[in-house]
């Protein structure tokens, strides 16, 4: 082809106009709308198509704030105590029945309560003393049941209030009692039950020591 013929010739049209011929032929591109972008079914209205969209956003948003609620952990457990009336004689005993409710794959019911004696007139703390579970496992799925007996001589004469804790998850509960026994009561009886902890506390201690003793000596011994 010749260089000639792309030569601007007299009589062509002017470059100007053959421009505007050209955006005149030009059509915009329409943008696409968000119906049209949306990918839908066969058969599938626009309707349906948003509330597909919409129905599962909706969901996450209350299904969100449900399941924190849901995590929440239970409530502790509760204790019920009933002391019988101490009858006179020598022989009397108050008879004590707690009754543990709680959730129990979640709260673990401890192997023994504590029981604190007060007096109620000074305020005073006689001391303490456990009471045992009665059965294990627990006769019901969320409720134990402890039991124990105690002497009346064990108490001073006067009124005493006795407060039951859980020693794992601190619940407590509490009843007044009154005992009419003469007597100065048994010291030995409410400070037993602290020696004993206070002696397993120190026996483990002790094992503990002896024990990394042992343990240094072996490997001294094997390095020589």
């Amino acid at each position: 082809m010749s260089t000639e013929n792309n030569r601007f010739q007299p009589g062509d049209a002017p470059l100007e106009s053959i421009g505007n011929r050209l955006q005149a032929t030009t059509k915009p591109i329409p943008a696409p709308s968000l119906h049209e972008s949306m990918v839908s079914l066969p058969g599938e209205t626009n309707r349906t198509c948003l509330l597909r969209y919409i129905v599962p956003a909706v969901l996450v948003i209350f299904l969100i704030p449900s399941h924190g609620v849901a995590s929440t952990p239970p409530v502790q457990p509760s204790l019920l105590m009933a002391v019988s009336d101490n009858s006179s004689g020598q022989d009397a005993s108050l008879t004590l029945m707690l009754t543990w409710n709680g959730y129990v794959s979640y709260n673990n019911p401890p192997g023994y309560l504590i029981i604190e004696a007060y007096s109620v007139a000074d305020g005073s703390r006689l001391g303490s003393f456990p009471v045992p579970r009665r059965t294990v496992p627990c006769e019901a799925e969320n409720a134990c049941t402890y039991s124990t007996s105690v002497s009346t001589a064990a108490f001073p004469p006067g009124t005493f209030m006795l407060v039951a804790t859980d020693p794992l998850s601190g619940v407590s509960a509490r009843q007044q009692v009154t005992v009419n026994t003469p007597g100065k009561g048994s010291k030995d009886f409410f400070t037993r039950f602290e020696r004993e902890q206070v002696f397993g506390i120190v026996s483990g201690i002790l094992a503990a020591f002896l024990v990394a003793i042992l343990v240094v000596l072996a490997g001294k011994k094997k390095s020589a």
